[in-house]
């Protein structure tokens, strides 16, 4: 199974007790914006864009696979690749005619870019999670993208982000009041990475234990799984055990009601409710082997724990790793009931670089570009097209006569005829943690913001907690 470069040498690093902030050093860079109109100041996380090069140098042998599909299919020998946003700066120039340099910020997380723009810190891109782009936007920090932008094009003026955009993602940001505000970059749910070999009788046991939110306090789980150390993730999944019960009864009887009040349960902070989850959290904070932000990917993939609470980037990390470094087939869970769905996207600030930065989103979005990005980190683009599900096709796909197959449906993604034959352990493995399917997507929601009330309060109960 292919690894992701970025998450390999994360794993590295992470397993010799080296700190990973930014491989770049690009500290150096972090301050107060500037109007350089030559300058282009993008913010997202540390090198959450394909870092070319060196990287893809080396004999292994999904590198090397993957190198010749690349070079086959585009006919670009990444050996010889830059950054991405180096390499923008020469595609805008040859598109325009003007000269732009790409200043690219590396910022810890959500909450790091929030602080530094009360500061006073002015950037051009931002690539914030959705719950910090509905706040931005809520506290007017931020500019639609131009109409322009999403006019038809012409071959000389192609927006390959309109174009590819898939209609799973745009429905989602619809949903949210984002649309026009945000270009999606990336998206994933979260769940389960679970050793199907150490939890309950049989594999099919631990299937059904790791389901379920209650596997968080179950006995079978006892000591053996870790969470987030974060209050919205704690949350979520806290309602999750909260509601779960109601929510399978809705789903058997009433799947119209239950479609109803999935997003409103599962962003219920009012008063009761939240001292209801925190009884619950109580109980789960008893039942786990600790909190984490980093180092359950390295316990799981040592063998060190037997379940995880996990983005699904990370997971398929966990997964790939877990295969090559300690010989463990393991795999990811959603849960039955309802589970969060998660994307981080492309905004621009008031008084940014339109026209450079829309063309930013464009060039990231060209199915090359899509394609390094998702390899080099391993998680999943908002954007589809032919291109990237050849992609998806070449890394997980089968031939139809292979044995132990099964069909499995694509289309919400990337539209009619996406049909892609595949193994069937990866319908509960990476395949499944990168595009869930297509009943999976039903009970998934994206968790609204907090309003500072609401922040405040929910920061009591998890320190309460803690």
């Amino acid at each position: 199974m292919r690894k992701s470069l970025l998450r390999t040498l994360a794993f590295c690093l992470c397993a010799s007790s080296i700190a990973l902030t930014s491989l770049t050093g690009c500290s150096s860079r972090l301050g107060l914006g500037n109007n350089n109109e030559k300058v282009l100041r993008v913010a997202s996380w540390g090198e959450y864009i394909d870092m070319g090069g060196d990287v893809y140098d080396g004999n292994d042998p999904d590198l090397v696979a993957f190198r010749d599909f690349y070079a086959e299919k585009f006919g670009i020998d990444l050996t010889k690749s830059r950054p991405l946003y180096d390499e923008f700066e020469d595609w805008y120039f040859n598109q325009t005619g003007k000269e732009i340099k790409v200043e690219y910020i590396p910022l810890q997380d959500n909450e790091t870019m929030y602080n530094k723009i009360k500061m006073g810190d002015s950037y051009d891109l931002l690539c914030p999670s959705e719950y910090m782009a509905m706040k931005l936007k809520a506290e007017d920090r931020l500019i639609p993208f131009d109409d322009a932008f999403y006019a038809a094009k012409t071959p000389e003026n192609y927006n390959y982000y309109v174009e590819n955009e898939s209609v799973y993602t745009k429905e989602i940001f619809a949903q949210t009041g984002l649309t026009g505000y945000i270009a999606g970059y990336m998206w994933g749910t979260t769940g389960f990475v679970f050793n199907p070999e150490k939890i309950g009788d049989s594999p099919e046991d631990a299937r059904e234990i790791m389901s379920s939110w209650k596997c968080l306090k179950s006995t079978a789980c006892d000591r053996k799984i870790t969470a987030k150390d974060n209050v919205r993730d704690s949350y979520f999944m806290g309602l999750g055990i909260y509601y779960e019960d109601e929510l399978l009864k809705l789903q058997a009887n009433n799947p119209d009601e239950y479609k109803r009040v999935l997003s409103e349960w599962m962003n219920d902070t009012s008063i009761d409710t939240m001292r209801g989850v925190k009884k619950e959290l109580i109980k789960v904070r008893k039942n786990l082997y600790g909190l984490e932000t980093d180092e359950g990917k390295t316990d799981m993939i040592m063998g060190r724990l037997d379940a995880s609470y996990q983005w699904s980037g990370d997971a398929v990390f966990i997964l790939d790793e877990a295969e090559t470094e300690s010989d463990l087939e393991l795999e990811y869970s959603i849960p039955k009931s309802a589970s969060n769905l998660w994307f981080d996207g492309w905004v621009m600030m008031e008084g940014a670089k339109k026209d450079p930065a829309q063309a930013f989103v464009n060039f990231l979005s060209m199915p090359q570009n899509v394609i390094r990005n998702m390899y080099y980190i391993g998680y999943t683009s908002c954007v589809a097209g032919s291109d990237v599900y050849d992609y998806v096709d070449f890394t997980y796909g089968e031939e139809e006569n292979a044995p132990e197959t099964t069909t499995y449906d694509l289309s919400y993604f990337f539209g009619q005829g996406a049909m892609l034959t595949t193994s069937i352990e990866q319908t509960r493995r990476q395949l499944f943690a990168q595009y869930p399917d297509t009943t999976t997507k039903e009970r998934l929601v994206v968790m609204n913001y907090f309003d500072k009330k609401t922040n405040e309060r929910a920061n009591r109960m998890w320190n309460n907690i803690k």
